[in-house]
């Protein structure tokens, strides 16, 4: 007979690598609580939707059983759309039944992700955001709006043209925008109107090509990048929102784990979690 106090679904490791990573066991005792509560899968996801994550993100859901209903707890504001149907495609592989929760925030290309569920949990704390694709820009080591790139740099291009003795003075606020950053930012809100059919149509039954354009409409007529869309407004504009009471039981499981998640994280918002039973990644993004 064992004397360990550790609970019994636990993996085994030692007490004292055990002690350096508490908070980390406790976190998972936390999904395997709410998985044998809800009869569901849980995957947490934090931070950026980056091409380096589907690795990480992989090893998570390929744990994951494909005959139980999986639940991806997302929080992220945004980053590349192609790796976000590479997400969507995998969580969705031989899997019937496929919902995100939204604690905070799944704006842009987390907002994409979302559309591929089944059903998009959320509360009176929820806010997904326009589906408006990211550029990266080197210089500044991080993602911006593709459709702000095209309005500065038209709008630098109208002054110029109006004001040409100032055109040392606008090219020099230009200068983290060349001409190959603006075509990428033409290109990606082109791809953007190809890449929400695709996730869309992953769901189980797929959405009518009507369902699909005018989800298009709603989420690309958004005047902000930053816009929030709260659960009535995301219900109003098409998408398949399910709607938990901040006093449920199953959100106040949930809100007690994506707390944690917040003091890991800090104000950092480059920190990528990927969290499930038995996986556990944190990165550090410089």
């Amino acid at each position: 007979m064992s004397s360990s106090t550790e609970p019994e679904s636990s993996p085994p490791q030692s007490p004292f690598f055990r002690a350096l990573q508490t908070d980390r066991y406790e976190r998972q005792d936390h999904i395997r609580a709410y998985e044998e509560a809800t009869g569901r899968i849980l995957v947490v996801f934090c931070g950026p939707i980056v091409p380096d994550i589907i690795t990480p993100f992989a090893d998570a859901i390929l744990d994951a059983d494909t005959n139980i209903p999986l639940d991806l707890m997302l929080t992220s504001l945004g980053g590349d759309g192609e790796t976000a149907l590479r997400m969507a495609s995998m969580c969705h592989a031989d899997r019937a039944e496929f919902r995100v929760i939204v604690p905070d925030t799944a704006a842009s290309a987390a907002t994409l992700l979302a559309l591929a569920a089944e059903s998009i949990a959320m509360s009176s704390t929820s806010a997904l955001g326009p589906i408006d694709p990211q550029v990266l820009l080197p210089h500044r080591d991080g993602y911006y709006p593709a459709k702000d790139i095209l309005a500065i740099v038209d709008d630098l291009d109208n002054r110029t043209r109006e004001n040409p003795q100032a055109f040392e003075l606008y090219a020099a606020l230009l200068a983290d925008v060349d001409a190959v950053v603006y075509q990428i930012a033409k290109a990606a809100i082109g791809r953007m109107e190809e890449l929400v059919p695709e996730v869309m149509r992953l769901r189980c039954p797929p959405p009518s090509d009507d369902q699909v354009q005018q989800v298009i409409k709603n989420l690309q007529g958004q005047a902000m990048h930053s816009a929030a869309i709260g659960h009535s407004r995301a219900g109003e504009l098409g998408l398949p929102t399910q709607y938990l009471a901040p006093q449920s039981e199953q959100w106040d499981m949930l809100w007690r784990l994506h707390t944690m998640y917040v003091v890991l994280r800090g104000a950092s918002s480059n920190t990528s979690v990927i969290e499930g039973r038995r996986v556990s990644l944190i990165r550090e993004r410089s």
